[in-house]
Protein backbone atom coordinates (compact mmCIF):
# COMPACT_ATOMS: atom_id res chain seq x y z
CA UNK A 1 0.00 0.00 0.00
CA UNK A 2 1.09 3.55 -0.99
CA UNK A 3 0.07 6.84 1.18
CA UNK A 4 1.66 9.25 -1.21
CA UNK A 5 1.84 10.02 -4.75
CA UNK A 6 5.41 11.21 -6.23
CA UNK A 7 5.21 13.96 -8.86
CA UNK A 8 7.70 14.39 -11.36
CA UNK A 9 7.98 16.07 -14.92
CA UNK A 10 10.67 16.40 -17.68
CA UNK A 11 10.22 18.69 -20.26
CA UNK A 12 12.63 19.36 -23.21
CA UNK A 13 13.75 22.40 -23.09
CA UNK A 14 16.68 22.28 -24.40
CA UNK A 15 17.99 22.31 -28.43
CA UNK A 16 21.24 20.49 -27.27
CA UNK A 17 22.90 18.57 -24.50
CA UNK A 18 25.65 19.81 -22.37
CA UNK A 19 27.74 18.75 -19.41
CA UNK A 20 27.35 15.51 -21.08
CA UNK A 21 23.92 14.50 -19.63
CA UNK A 22 21.87 14.12 -22.37
CA UNK A 23 18.24 12.73 -22.20
CA UNK A 24 19.29 9.16 -22.40
CA UNK A 25 21.38 9.58 -19.27
CA UNK A 26 18.36 11.50 -17.79
CA UNK A 27 15.82 8.30 -19.09
CA UNK A 28 17.98 6.08 -17.11
CA UNK A 29 18.25 8.00 -13.95
CA UNK A 30 14.43 8.38 -13.64
CA UNK A 31 14.12 4.33 -14.36
CA UNK A 32 16.12 3.69 -11.34
CA UNK A 33 13.24 6.18 -9.09
CA UNK A 34 11.00 4.08 -11.24
CA UNK A 35 11.87 0.40 -10.34
CA UNK A 36 11.65 1.40 -6.17
CA UNK A 37 7.19 0.74 -7.00
CA UNK A 38 6.48 4.41 -5.99
CA UNK A 39 3.59 5.82 -7.40
CA UNK A 40 4.53 8.27 -9.68
CA UNK A 41 2.28 10.92 -11.70
CA UNK A 42 4.78 11.74 -15.20
CA UNK A 43 4.28 15.16 -16.66
CA UNK A 44 6.21 15.52 -20.47
CA UNK A 45 5.82 17.68 -23.35
CA UNK A 46 4.67 16.31 -27.03
CA UNK A 47 8.18 15.96 -28.19
CA UNK A 48 9.00 13.28 -24.93
CA UNK A 49 5.79 11.46 -24.66
CA UNK A 50 6.58 8.93 -27.01
CA UNK A 51 10.10 7.82 -25.66
CA UNK A 52 8.59 8.09 -22.36
CA UNK A 53 5.54 6.11 -22.95
CA UNK A 54 7.64 3.38 -24.10
CA UNK A 55 10.10 3.75 -21.50
CA UNK A 56 7.33 3.33 -18.28
CA UNK A 57 6.02 0.17 -20.12
CA UNK A 58 7.48 -2.05 -17.12
CA UNK A 59 6.31 0.05 -14.79
CA UNK A 60 2.47 -0.15 -13.90
CA UNK A 61 3.37 2.45 -10.73
CA UNK A 62 4.00 5.33 -13.21
CA UNK A 63 1.02 7.06 -14.57
CA UNK A 64 1.80 9.53 -17.69
CA UNK A 65 0.02 12.57 -17.21
CA UNK A 66 -1.47 15.09 -19.56
CA UNK A 67 0.84 16.48 -21.96
CA UNK A 68 2.58 19.63 -21.04
CA UNK A 69 3.33 22.81 -23.38
CA UNK A 70 5.59 25.03 -21.12
CA UNK A 71 4.34 28.42 -22.63
CA UNK A 72 0.76 27.25 -20.93
CA UNK A 73 1.60 27.38 -17.88
CA UNK A 74 0.82 29.69 -15.36
CA UNK A 75 4.56 30.73 -14.87
CA UNK A 76 5.10 31.31 -18.04
CA UNK A 77 1.82 33.10 -18.50
CA UNK A 78 3.12 35.70 -16.09
CA UNK A 79 6.31 35.97 -17.51
CA UNK A 80 4.68 37.12 -21.16
CA UNK A 81 3.28 39.92 -19.68
CA UNK A 82 5.75 41.20 -17.41
CA UNK A 83 9.39 42.74 -18.08
CA UNK A 84 12.03 41.02 -16.42
CA UNK A 85 15.75 39.86 -16.50
CA UNK A 86 17.56 36.89 -15.17
CA UNK A 87 19.65 36.15 -12.10
CA UNK A 88 23.07 38.02 -13.31
CA UNK A 89 25.18 34.96 -11.44
CA UNK A 90 23.33 31.93 -12.72
CA UNK A 91 25.12 28.82 -15.33
CA UNK A 92 23.73 30.60 -18.69
CA UNK A 93 23.70 27.20 -20.42
CA UNK A 94 21.45 25.45 -17.67
CA UNK A 95 19.71 28.61 -15.96
CA UNK A 96 17.84 29.53 -19.12
CA UNK A 97 14.38 31.53 -18.83
CA UNK A 98 12.54 28.06 -20.04
CA UNK A 99 14.94 26.03 -17.33
CA UNK A 100 14.00 28.83 -14.33
CA UNK A 101 9.73 28.71 -15.60
CA UNK A 102 9.85 24.70 -15.61
CA UNK A 103 11.29 25.13 -12.06
CA UNK A 104 8.80 27.24 -10.49
CA UNK A 105 6.26 25.16 -12.40
CA UNK A 106 6.75 22.09 -10.09
CA UNK A 107 3.53 23.25 -7.66
CA UNK A 108 1.52 23.40 -10.55
CA UNK A 109 2.06 19.99 -12.00
CA UNK A 110 1.34 18.75 -8.48
CA UNK A 111 -1.95 20.58 -8.38
CA UNK A 112 -3.00 18.86 -10.97
CA UNK A 113 -1.98 15.63 -9.67
CA UNK A 114 -3.93 16.69 -6.79
CA UNK A 115 -7.13 17.54 -9.50
CA UNK A 116 -6.86 14.16 -10.83
CA UNK A 117 -5.21 11.80 -8.18
CA UNK A 118 -4.88 8.62 -10.12
CA UNK A 119 -3.44 6.85 -7.12
CA UNK A 120 -6.03 7.88 -4.39
CA UNK A 121 -3.42 9.20 -2.08
CA UNK A 122 -4.25 11.85 0.49
CA UNK A 123 -0.26 13.23 0.45
CA UNK A 124 1.96 14.02 -2.66
CA UNK A 125 5.53 14.86 -2.91
CA UNK A 126 7.39 16.57 -5.73
CA UNK A 127 10.69 14.39 -6.38
CA UNK A 128 12.81 15.61 -9.54
CA UNK A 129 13.06 13.48 -12.43
CA UNK A 130 16.50 13.12 -12.32
CA UNK A 131 16.92 13.35 -8.38
CA UNK A 132 18.78 9.56 -8.47
CA UNK A 133 21.94 11.72 -9.68
CA UNK A 134 22.68 13.34 -6.37
CA UNK A 135 22.08 10.17 -4.75
CA UNK A 136 25.53 8.79 -3.09
CA UNK A 137 24.52 5.72 -1.61
CA UNK A 138 21.86 4.40 -4.40
CA UNK A 139 20.76 1.36 -3.39
CA UNK A 140 20.02 2.10 0.41
CA UNK A 141 18.81 5.61 -0.67
CA UNK A 142 16.34 3.95 -3.23
CA UNK A 143 15.23 1.28 0.06
CA UNK A 144 14.47 4.60 1.79
CA UNK A 145 12.27 6.19 -0.70
CA UNK A 146 10.04 2.99 -1.03
CA UNK A 147 9.30 2.86 2.79
CA UNK A 148 8.97 6.88 2.84
CA UNK A 149 5.91 5.89 -0.04
CA UNK A 150 4.38 3.83 2.60
CA UNK A 151 4.86 5.88 5.85
CA UNK A 152 1.62 7.90 7.42
CA UNK A 153 2.11 11.44 7.45
CA UNK A 154 -0.34 14.20 9.73
CA UNK A 155 -3.65 14.85 7.45
CA UNK A 156 -1.94 18.84 7.70
CA UNK A 157 1.47 18.68 6.59
CA UNK A 158 3.86 20.52 4.31
CA UNK A 159 7.53 20.05 4.49
CA UNK A 160 10.67 21.18 3.01
CA UNK A 161 14.54 20.28 3.00
CA UNK A 162 16.78 23.00 3.08
CA UNK A 163 20.43 23.90 3.56
CA UNK A 164 20.19 27.51 4.89
CA UNK A 165 18.38 29.92 7.51
CA UNK A 166 15.15 31.37 7.02
CA UNK A 167 15.78 34.67 4.82
CA UNK A 168 15.22 37.98 6.53
CA UNK A 169 11.80 39.75 5.86
CA UNK A 170 14.12 42.78 3.93
CA UNK A 171 16.77 41.05 2.48
CA UNK A 172 15.46 40.52 -0.94
CA UNK A 173 18.84 41.16 -2.43
CA UNK A 174 19.80 38.00 -1.25
CA UNK A 175 17.84 36.15 -3.93
CA UNK A 176 17.64 38.23 -7.13
CA UNK A 177 20.89 37.51 -8.92
CA UNK A 178 22.07 34.50 -7.32
CA UNK A 179 20.68 31.20 -6.29
CA UNK A 180 19.68 30.75 -2.37
CA UNK A 181 19.46 27.36 -0.82
CA UNK A 182 16.93 27.77 1.92
CA UNK A 183 15.10 24.90 0.29
CA UNK A 184 16.80 22.08 -1.67
CA UNK A 185 13.77 22.22 -4.39
CA UNK A 186 14.38 18.73 -5.46
CA UNK A 187 12.14 17.21 -3.43
CA UNK A 188 8.87 18.23 -1.00
CA UNK A 189 5.86 17.18 0.04
CA UNK A 190 2.71 17.53 1.69
CA UNK A 191 -0.98 17.24 1.89
CA UNK A 192 -3.26 17.88 -1.13
CA UNK A 193 -5.01 21.60 0.66
CA UNK A 194 -1.28 22.26 1.68
CA UNK A 195 -0.23 22.13 -1.85
CA UNK A 196 -3.14 23.69 -3.26
CA UNK A 197 -2.73 26.23 -0.94
CA UNK A 198 0.93 26.90 -2.40
CA UNK A 199 -0.69 26.79 -5.58
CA UNK A 200 -2.71 30.05 -4.58
CA UNK A 201 0.14 31.59 -2.99
CA UNK A 202 1.70 31.06 -6.65
CA UNK A 203 -1.37 32.90 -8.03
CA UNK A 204 -1.55 35.81 -5.75
CA UNK A 205 2.12 36.83 -5.17
CA UNK A 206 4.40 35.52 -8.30
CA UNK A 207 3.25 38.16 -10.70
CA UNK A 208 3.71 40.54 -7.95
CA UNK A 209 7.28 39.84 -7.17
CA UNK A 210 8.55 39.79 -10.55
CA UNK A 211 6.89 43.55 -11.68
CA UNK A 212 8.00 44.54 -8.25
CA UNK A 213 11.89 43.55 -8.46
CA UNK A 214 11.93 42.59 -12.53
CA UNK A 215 13.80 39.15 -11.98
CA UNK A 216 12.29 35.66 -13.00
CA UNK A 217 14.25 33.99 -10.07
CA UNK A 218 14.48 30.09 -9.14
CA UNK A 219 11.82 28.52 -7.38
CA UNK A 220 13.54 27.92 -4.32
CA UNK A 221 14.38 31.41 -4.23
CA UNK A 222 10.79 32.54 -4.44
CA UNK A 223 9.54 30.20 -2.26
CA UNK A 224 12.23 31.63 0.38
CA UNK A 225 10.66 34.89 -0.20
CA UNK A 226 7.41 33.55 0.33
CA UNK A 227 8.11 32.09 4.10
CA UNK A 228 9.78 35.51 4.53
CA UNK A 229 6.96 37.39 3.30
CA UNK A 230 3.53 36.24 4.08
CA UNK A 231 2.21 33.51 6.57
CA UNK A 232 3.10 30.53 4.29
CA UNK A 233 5.08 28.54 7.18
CA UNK A 234 6.15 25.34 6.10
CA UNK A 235 8.03 22.86 7.99
CA UNK A 236 11.96 22.52 7.56
CA UNK A 237 14.38 19.97 7.80
CA UNK A 238 18.27 20.44 7.51
CA UNK A 239 19.26 18.71 4.09
CA UNK A 240 21.38 18.80 1.00
CA UNK A 241 21.73 18.00 -2.10
CA UNK A 242 22.53 14.19 -1.46
CA UNK A 243 20.56 11.29 0.35
CA UNK A 244 19.81 13.30 3.04
CA UNK A 245 17.18 14.72 0.92
CA UNK A 246 14.48 12.67 1.49
CA UNK A 247 15.22 11.94 5.41
CA UNK A 248 12.29 13.54 6.77
CA UNK A 249 12.66 13.94 10.50
CA UNK A 250 10.92 10.77 12.45
CA UNK A 251 8.83 13.18 14.42
CA UNK A 252 6.98 13.65 11.36
CA UNK A 253 5.49 10.05 11.16
CA UNK A 254 6.30 8.09 13.77
CA UNK A 255 3.17 6.61 15.15
CA UNK A 256 1.58 8.10 18.04
CA UNK A 257 0.68 5.81 20.55
CA UNK A 258 -0.35 7.58 23.65
CA UNK A 259 -4.31 7.57 23.30
CA UNK A 260 -3.94 3.86 22.57
CA UNK A 261 -2.24 2.61 25.16
CA UNK A 262 -3.89 1.23 28.23
CA UNK A 263 -1.70 2.55 31.16
CA UNK A 264 -0.96 1.21 34.33
CA UNK A 265 1.27 2.60 37.15
CA UNK A 266 2.58 0.54 39.70
CA UNK A 267 2.58 1.61 43.87
CA UNK A 268 6.62 1.09 44.04
CA UNK A 269 8.52 1.88 47.30
CA UNK A 270 9.56 5.19 48.02
CA UNK A 271 13.43 5.64 48.07
CA UNK A 272 14.72 9.10 49.15
CA UNK A 273 16.38 10.80 46.03
CA UNK A 274 15.61 7.46 43.69
CA UNK A 275 12.75 7.39 40.96
CA UNK A 276 11.23 4.15 39.24
CA UNK A 277 13.44 3.93 35.77
CA UNK A 278 13.06 0.97 33.21
CA UNK A 279 11.61 -2.40 33.75
CA UNK A 280 12.45 -5.67 32.49
CA UNK A 281 10.61 -8.65 32.31
CA UNK A 282 10.85 -12.61 31.90
CA UNK A 283 8.32 -15.36 32.27
CA UNK A 284 10.23 -18.44 34.07
CA UNK A 285 8.78 -21.20 35.39
CA UNK A 286 5.19 -20.12 36.05
CA UNK A 287 6.23 -16.65 37.61
CA UNK A 288 6.04 -13.34 35.99
CA UNK A 289 9.62 -11.66 36.86
CA UNK A 290 10.22 -7.73 36.67
CA UNK A 291 12.98 -6.08 37.59
CA UNK A 292 12.57 -2.19 37.70
CA UNK A 293 15.79 0.01 38.30
CA UNK A 294 15.64 2.80 40.12
CA UNK A 295 18.17 5.69 39.31
CA UNK A 296 19.06 9.13 41.27
CA UNK A 297 18.62 11.38 38.59
CA UNK A 298 16.60 13.24 36.45
CA UNK A 299 16.44 15.16 33.45
CA UNK A 300 15.95 18.94 32.85
CA UNK A 301 14.44 20.32 30.08
CA UNK A 302 17.14 20.56 27.97
CA UNK A 303 18.03 17.14 28.34
CA UNK A 304 21.21 17.45 30.93
CA UNK A 305 21.51 15.17 34.14
CA UNK A 306 19.88 16.47 37.46
CA UNK A 307 21.52 13.98 39.79
CA UNK A 308 20.80 13.93 43.09
CA UNK A 309 24.15 12.99 45.02
CA UNK A 310 26.66 15.72 46.21
CA UNK A 311 29.74 14.45 43.82
CA UNK A 312 27.61 13.87 41.05
CA UNK A 313 27.52 10.23 41.15
CA UNK A 314 24.83 8.23 38.97
CA UNK A 315 23.55 5.81 41.27
CA UNK A 316 21.36 2.57 40.19
CA UNK A 317 19.15 0.22 42.51
CA UNK A 318 17.35 -2.53 41.14
CA UNK A 319 13.50 -3.82 42.39
CA UNK A 320 12.57 -7.20 41.61
CA UNK A 321 8.77 -8.03 41.71
CA UNK A 322 6.71 -11.33 41.32
CA UNK A 323 3.80 -10.26 39.26
CA UNK A 324 0.14 -11.71 38.87
CA UNK A 325 -1.23 -12.94 35.97
CA UNK A 326 -2.58 -9.40 34.99
CA UNK A 327 1.63 -8.07 35.25
CA UNK A 328 0.52 -6.32 38.80
CA UNK A 329 3.13 -6.91 41.16
CA UNK A 330 2.76 -8.99 44.77
CA UNK A 331 5.62 -7.98 46.31
CA UNK A 332 9.00 -5.09 45.57
CA UNK A 333 12.37 -6.11 46.73
CA UNK A 334 15.68 -4.89 46.19
CA UNK A 335 18.29 -7.10 44.61
CA UNK A 336 21.16 -7.50 47.14
CA UNK A 337 24.07 -5.80 45.62
CA UNK A 338 26.50 -6.98 47.89
CA UNK A 339 26.44 -10.36 46.35
CA UNK A 340 28.56 -9.01 43.54
CA UNK A 341 31.59 -9.82 45.31
CA UNK A 342 34.09 -7.37 42.82
CA UNK A 343 36.15 -4.78 43.67
CA UNK A 344 34.47 -1.60 43.40
CA UNK A 345 36.75 1.55 42.02
CA UNK A 346 35.08 5.40 42.54
CA UNK A 347 33.15 6.45 39.33
CA UNK A 348 30.64 8.45 38.49
CA UNK A 349 28.41 5.68 37.84
CA UNK A 350 27.82 2.97 40.30
CA UNK A 351 25.30 -0.35 39.76
CA UNK A 352 23.77 -2.18 37.49
CA UNK A 353 22.50 -0.51 34.83
CA UNK A 354 19.51 -1.78 32.23
CA UNK A 355 19.21 -5.01 33.38
CA UNK A 356 18.04 -7.44 30.70
CA UNK A 357 16.32 -10.99 32.65
CA UNK A 358 16.63 -13.59 30.10
CA UNK A 359 16.56 -17.74 31.01
CA UNK A 360 19.45 -19.69 29.65
CA UNK A 361 19.69 -23.83 30.94
CA UNK A 362 16.88 -23.99 33.49
CA UNK A 363 18.20 -20.28 35.06
CA UNK A 364 17.01 -16.84 35.24
CA UNK A 365 20.48 -14.81 33.79
CA UNK A 366 20.87 -11.10 33.78
CA UNK A 367 22.57 -8.93 31.45
CA UNK A 368 23.42 -5.41 32.50
CA UNK A 369 25.80 -2.22 31.62
CA UNK A 370 28.20 -1.66 34.36
CA UNK A 371 30.84 1.01 35.49
CA UNK A 372 32.17 0.49 38.57
CA UNK A 373 33.50 -3.12 38.64
CA UNK A 374 35.29 -2.38 35.56
CA UNK A 375 38.17 0.00 36.62
CA UNK A 376 38.69 2.41 33.99
CA UNK A 377 36.08 4.64 33.40
CA UNK A 378 34.71 2.86 30.40
CA UNK A 379 31.13 0.42 30.10
CA UNK A 380 31.15 -3.11 30.16
CA UNK A 381 28.41 -5.31 29.81
CA UNK A 382 28.27 -8.07 33.21
CA UNK A 383 26.43 -11.32 32.62
CA UNK A 384 25.14 -13.24 35.28
CA UNK A 385 22.81 -15.49 37.37
CA UNK A 386 19.59 -13.56 38.99
CA UNK A 387 17.36 -15.08 42.00
CA UNK A 388 14.41 -12.96 42.09
CA UNK A 389 13.89 -15.01 45.68
CA UNK A 390 17.21 -14.64 47.87
CA UNK A 391 17.78 -11.55 45.60
CA UNK A 392 21.00 -12.54 44.44
CA UNK A 393 23.44 -12.16 41.77
CA UNK A 394 25.70 -15.06 41.16
CA UNK A 395 28.18 -16.54 38.29
CA UNK A 396 28.91 -13.06 37.01
CA UNK A 397 31.78 -12.05 34.86
CA UNK A 398 32.80 -9.48 32.67
CA UNK A 399 32.51 -9.41 28.98
CA UNK A 400 34.69 -8.38 26.66
CA UNK A 401 33.64 -7.03 23.14
CA UNK A 402 34.75 -8.02 20.18
CA UNK A 403 37.26 -5.03 19.65
CA UNK A 404 38.17 -2.57 22.27
CA UNK A 405 35.74 0.02 22.96
CA UNK A 406 35.06 2.83 25.61
CA UNK A 407 31.75 1.95 26.15
CA UNK A 408 29.19 -1.03 25.51
CA UNK A 409 25.14 -0.99 26.46
CA UNK A 410 22.48 -3.01 24.28
CA UNK A 411 23.88 -6.15 24.06
CA UNK A 412 20.70 -8.55 23.36
CA UNK A 413 21.02 -12.17 24.39
CA UNK A 414 18.75 -15.00 22.55
CA UNK A 415 19.09 -18.54 22.88
CA UNK A 416 19.02 -20.80 19.97
CA UNK A 417 20.27 -24.61 20.44
CA UNK A 418 21.04 -24.44 24.24
CA UNK A 419 23.27 -21.98 22.87
CA UNK A 420 23.44 -18.51 24.36
CA UNK A 421 24.02 -15.86 21.44
CA UNK A 422 24.05 -11.61 21.93
CA UNK A 423 23.20 -9.19 19.38
CA UNK A 424 25.62 -7.11 19.44
CA UNK A 425 24.88 -4.63 16.52
CA UNK A 426 22.12 -3.73 13.97
CA UNK A 427 24.35 -2.16 11.16
CA UNK A 428 25.84 -4.41 10.15
CA UNK A 429 23.95 -6.77 11.94
CA UNK A 430 26.18 -9.28 14.40
CA UNK A 431 25.84 -11.85 16.11
CA UNK A 432 28.15 -13.72 18.52
CA UNK A 433 28.58 -15.94 21.11
CA UNK A 434 31.46 -15.58 24.16
CA UNK A 435 34.74 -17.67 24.41
CA UNK A 436 34.46 -18.82 27.54
CA UNK A 437 38.55 -19.05 28.35
CA UNK A 438 38.99 -15.06 27.49
CA UNK A 439 35.54 -14.21 27.98
CA UNK A 440 35.40 -11.90 24.90
CA UNK A 441 32.43 -12.13 22.78
CA UNK A 442 33.33 -13.54 18.81
CA UNK A 443 31.48 -12.65 16.23
CA UNK A 444 29.59 -15.75 14.41
CA UNK A 445 27.28 -14.31 11.87
CA UNK A 446 26.74 -10.81 9.98
CA UNK A 447 24.86 -9.24 7.75
CA UNK A 448 24.35 -5.84 6.17
CA UNK A 449 21.50 -4.41 5.93
CA UNK A 450 20.02 -1.38 4.08
CA UNK A 451 16.81 -0.58 5.52
CA UNK A 452 15.58 2.56 7.20
CA UNK A 453 17.05 3.34 9.93
CA UNK A 454 18.96 0.25 10.90
CA UNK A 455 22.25 2.56 10.65
CA UNK A 456 21.61 4.16 14.02
CA UNK A 457 19.43 1.08 15.40
CA UNK A 458 20.14 -0.41 19.18
CA UNK A 459 18.66 -3.32 21.03
CA UNK A 460 16.31 -2.73 23.51
CA UNK A 461 14.53 -5.77 24.60
CA UNK A 462 14.93 -9.51 24.32
CA UNK A 463 13.01 -11.57 21.87
CA UNK A 464 9.92 -13.51 22.14
CA UNK A 465 8.91 -16.40 20.23
CA UNK A 466 5.97 -15.18 18.17
CA UNK A 467 4.87 -18.26 16.33
CA UNK A 468 6.69 -18.17 13.51
CA UNK A 469 9.39 -15.88 14.35
CA UNK A 470 10.66 -14.21 17.39
CA UNK A 471 10.02 -10.65 18.04
CA UNK A 472 11.38 -7.79 20.21
CA UNK A 473 11.66 -4.25 20.58
CA UNK A 474 14.44 -1.71 19.30
CA UNK A 475 15.19 1.62 19.46
CA UNK A 476 17.29 4.68 17.25
CA UNK A 477 18.14 8.38 18.58
CA UNK A 478 17.73 11.53 16.79
CA UNK A 479 20.50 13.90 18.31
CA UNK A 480 17.86 16.72 19.23
CA UNK A 481 17.70 18.63 22.51
CA UNK A 482 16.41 16.54 24.16
CA UNK A 483 17.48 13.80 22.41
CA UNK A 484 14.14 11.85 21.01
CA UNK A 485 13.78 8.16 21.15
CA UNK A 486 11.79 5.93 18.42
CA UNK A 487 10.78 2.03 19.14
CA UNK A 488 10.21 -0.71 16.63
CA UNK A 489 9.22 -3.90 16.34
CA UNK A 490 11.58 -6.13 14.53
CA UNK A 491 11.32 -9.76 14.04
CA UNK A 492 14.13 -12.66 13.56
CA UNK A 493 13.73 -16.20 11.68
CA UNK A 494 13.78 -18.83 14.38
CA UNK A 495 16.45 -21.11 12.78
CA UNK A 496 18.84 -18.32 11.59
CA UNK A 497 18.14 -15.65 13.80
CA UNK A 498 18.51 -13.67 10.74
CA UNK A 499 16.49 -10.28 10.87
CA UNK A 500 13.22 -10.49 8.44
CA UNK A 501 10.86 -7.50 9.08
CA UNK A 502 9.91 -4.07 11.03
CA UNK A 503 7.50 -2.08 11.60
CA UNK A 504 6.93 1.52 11.19
CA UNK A 505 8.80 3.88 14.37
CA UNK A 506 6.60 4.81 17.43
CA UNK A 507 6.88 6.91 20.30
CA UNK A 508 4.42 5.62 23.38
CA UNK A 509 3.39 8.56 25.24
CA UNK A 510 5.50 11.78 24.18
CA UNK A 511 8.24 12.53 21.25
CA UNK A 512 11.85 12.86 23.79
CA UNK A 513 13.22 10.42 26.31
CA UNK A 514 11.40 7.10 26.18
CA UNK A 515 13.45 3.88 27.18
CA UNK A 516 11.42 0.76 26.95
CA UNK A 517 13.63 -3.15 27.74
CA UNK A 518 10.58 -5.13 29.08
CA UNK A 519 8.45 -6.31 26.63
CA UNK A 520 6.04 -9.23 26.08
CA UNK A 521 2.63 -10.09 24.03
CA UNK A 522 -0.48 -11.40 25.87
CA UNK A 523 -3.36 -12.91 23.38
CA UNK A 524 -3.93 -9.71 20.59
CA UNK A 525 -1.97 -7.24 23.12
CA UNK A 526 1.85 -6.15 23.22
CA UNK A 527 2.71 -5.53 26.82
CA UNK A 528 5.27 -2.88 27.35
CA UNK A 529 7.51 -1.79 30.50
CA UNK A 530 8.12 1.81 30.04
CA UNK A 531 10.11 4.77 31.33
CA UNK A 532 9.75 8.61 30.81
CA UNK A 533 12.42 10.82 31.03
CA UNK A 534 14.33 8.01 32.54
CA UNK A 535 12.06 8.47 35.25
CA UNK A 536 8.01 6.93 36.02
CA UNK A 537 8.01 4.02 35.39
CA UNK A 538 4.59 2.44 33.89
CA UNK A 539 3.06 -0.94 32.08
CA UNK A 540 1.46 0.03 29.01
CA UNK A 541 -0.81 -2.55 27.08
CA UNK A 542 -2.10 -2.05 23.36
CA UNK A 543 -3.59 -3.93 20.62
CA UNK A 544 -1.09 -5.54 18.26
CA UNK A 545 -2.97 -4.38 15.05
CA UNK A 546 -1.79 -0.26 16.16
CA UNK A 547 2.12 -1.35 15.50
CA UNK A 548 1.65 -3.39 12.45
CA UNK A 549 5.08 -5.02 11.12
CA UNK A 550 4.92 -4.12 7.98
CA UNK A 551 8.00 -3.56 5.84
CA UNK A 552 10.72 -6.17 4.82
CA UNK A 553 14.68 -6.08 6.10
CA UNK A 554 16.58 -5.61 2.98
CA UNK A 555 20.10 -7.45 3.14
CA UNK A 556 22.92 -6.49 1.19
Amino acid sequence: MTNITFVTAFINIYEKSFDDKNNDFRYNLFEKIAKTGIRLCLYTDAVSEDELSKLIVPYPNVKLMKTIHLENTFCHKVCESTDYSLPERRCQNKDTMKFIILQNSKVEFMDDAIQNNPWNTSHFAWIDFSIAYIFKNLENTLEDLSILSRRSFPSKFLIFPGCWNKLDKNDVASILNQIHWRFCGGFFMGDRSSIISLFELYKSNFEKFIKEHRKLVWEVNFWAWLEANTDWNPSFYNADHNDSIINIPTRFYALQLDDKLEKISYDYPTIESFSSSSPAYVYYNGEHILNTRFVNYSYSPSGSYDIKHPNGTLITKNIVSILNSDFLPKSYNQMDDTTINMESHDTYSVGLEDIRLYTYQNTIKFIATNVNYIGDRANRMIIGNYDPHSLNYSNYQILQPPTYTGCEKNWIPIIKDDNEYFIYKWSPFQLGKMNTETNTLEITESYEINSHDFHRVRGSTIFIDNGEDLLGVVHFCEETYPRQYYHMLVTLDKETLKPLQFSDPFCFQHIGVEFCIGFTKQNEKFVFWISKKDNDAIMVKVNSNEIPICHTISHA
